[in-house]
């Protein structure tokens, strides 16, 4: 009987803790983007593309004229020389190519690299409205997963935080 009751005092106890939860909701990838310096973070992101966007350009130019050379007097030169001007090409194509991932790495730190501040005080924010509101879960719907459908939207509060 003892254990029944135990049992029953234990379940009581879960439940009211159950009841007592509250749930928050929001958006985190919308509230990075319209935080106020994002913008100026893009563009850096875009001036700096368009640097490399000029130079891929220039190679790609270099690349095609000496091709285009090359087709040009292909058939007019020996051997040695033909085979040596094909390695060329072979060279210029493959640093282009190179230069094309290395691009691409460089922008993803890049982005990493401002975005990181702005994640960590978004993350801070949601942090500091969850404990001042009493929030036992606030999740992302920005996830593509939705844990709960209910509560509270705490975007605005988020929102107010960050001073936006």
């Amino acid at each position: 009987m003892k254990h029944i009751f135990l049992l029953a005092v234990l379940a009581s106890a879960s439940l009211t803790d159950a009841v007592a939860q509250k749930f928050g909701h929001l958006d985190a990838q919308e509230i990075l983007l319209t935080l106020p310096e994002r913008a100026e973070a893009q563009a850096s992101i875009e001036s700096a593309a368009g640097e490399y966007e000029s130079e891929v350009t220039r190679m790609q130019g270099e690349l095609e004229t000496k091709f285009a050379d090359y087709q040009a007097k292909a058939q007019t030169w020996p051997d040695a020389i033909r085979q040596q001007k094909e390695r060329e090409l072979q060279q210029l194509d493959q640093g282009l190519q190179e230069f094309g991932a290395t691009i691409q790495n460089d922008l993803a730190q890049m982005e990493q690299q401002l975005l990181a501040p702005m994640i960590e005080r978004v993350r801070k924010a949601i942090e500091e409205v969850g404990a001042q509101h009493g929030f036992t879960y606030i999740f992302d719907t920005s996830t593509g997963v939705t844990l709960y459908n209910g509560g509270e939207d705490v975007s605005s509060l988020v929102k107010t935080k960050l001073g936006m």
